[in-house]
């Protein structure tokens, strides 16, 4: 009987062993197929004191991204299906063609890519030029240091396209084409020049001389700087901005460490009645507290009941649960949040990862009192 034990103990061990060496394969082969896909969906240009790089995430990248995530983090059937949704959503994998835009200036003066709208396009195999859909607002802003921003286009069913960036290099495009779509090695160069860049823009006098317009010099007066009298720097531009269309404003440095908690004022004094509910929040930080273990729980229904009566009878509670639990802004409490409070509104920001870009989303929650018991005002 114990050497049966004993061989069945065995077993089991080389039965894990084996599992967990299998897992370990497969998530490094997973992996290395994100690697290689963004490899080839990746170009990057230098241009007039800045450097800017260009991804775009295929439909191919979604499913060796999921799983390799899937395994590094251990997670449960639940939460996969729920990540591989958040993900497609927020790139809006099959109805749309997502490029995500990293600039970095390092000059003295800062760099204008607006309207973005006109001077982001995607060029598709015919060479006809494709206005972005939507876009994020940072990039309509003069960039200075580091900013990305995703750039979202009509679906391209056909991978041999390129984007085209003006403003980063004086009076000129900035081509970025893609190892991928170009296609097999020799194809790059075909696939660039069957579409001509913009010329350097010129003025034509009437002797047909031609004067090319020069980059001005970096300092902004032609008059020398008194090294006495101190510099103002340059206004500082937000980081993110969240007035943006639907889209997570983003920056490359990880979430800040919660700040401390600023209490909000107590509760107001309740009716001369007491009040029948003993588990409901007397504070309007009890009431979030309680709001966001429901949603981190995906607990809807307790979301709904925690809601002002005025809020309920805006929204149902099936309407309400569709919204609150799609999109990735309840996956990404799970990994903490920051609040800040002003008056009896709390501001919640995450930070959510789509890939190696790490991005910033904030929600704004009121809260109201009704008969002594702070609610969610949605």
């Amino acid at each position: 009987m114990d050497t049966k034990r004993h061989l069945l103990r065995v077993l089991f061990l080389l039965t894990a062993v084996c599992l967990a060496a299998l897992n370990a394969v497969s998530f490094a082969d997973d992996r290395d197929d994100v690697f290689d896909i963004l490899d080839a969906w990746t170009c990057v240009r230098w241009g007039e004191d800045n450097i800017a790089w260009a991804v775009h995430y295929p439909e191919e990248l979604v499913e060796p991204w999921v799983r390799s995530e899937a395994a590094r983090r251990n997670m449960r059937p639940e939460q996969i299906d729920e990540m591989r949704k958040s993900f497609s959503d927020e790139l809006r994998i099959g109805s749309a063609t997502a490029i995500l835009l990293s600039v970095y200036g390092y000059g003295a003066e800062r760099i204008n890519l607006a309207p973005a709208a006109k001077n982001i396009v995607l060029i598709d195999s015919s060479g006809k030029r494709i206005a972005p859909m939507v876009f994020e607002k940072k990039l309509d802003s003069p960039i200075s240091g580091l900013i990305q921003g995703f750039v979202f286009f009509p679906l391209q069913r056909d991978k041999n396209f390129r984007v085209s960036v003006k403003g980063l290099v004086p009076d000129r495009e900035t081509n970025f084409t893609f190892q991928a779509a170009a296609g097999p090695k020799g194809e790059i160069e075909t696939a660039a020049a069957a579409v001509p860049s913009v010329p350097a823009r010129e003025t034509r006098l009437p002797d047909e001389e031609v004067v090319v317009k020069i980059p001005t010099r970096k300092n902004a007066s032609d008059k020398p700087r008194n090294p006495e009298i101190p510099q103002a720097p340059p206004p500082e531009l937000p980081e993110f901005d969240t007035d943006g269309e639907i889209f997570a404003p983003s920056q490359p440095s990880a979430l800040p460490e919660p700040a401390p908690e600023t209490e909000p004022p107590d509760a107001p004094s309740g009716p001369e009645e007491p009040v029948e509910v003993t588990t409901a929040p007397q504070t309007p930080k009890g009431a979030l507290d309680d709001y966001l273990k429901a949603w981190t729980e995906g607990d809807s229904d307790t979301m709904y009941s925690l809601l002002s009566s005025e809020s309920q009878a805006h929204i149902s509670k099936e309407l309400f649960a569709r919204e609150v639990m799609s999109g990735g802004f309840r996956n990404s409490l799970r990994s903490g949040y920051k609040i800040n409070w002003t008056g009896n509104s709390a501001k919640v920001t995450v930070a959510r990862r789509v890939l190696f870009v790490r991005t910033l989303e904030t929600k704004q929650l009121d809260f109201v009192a009704e008969n002594g018991v702070w609610r969610v005002a949605w």
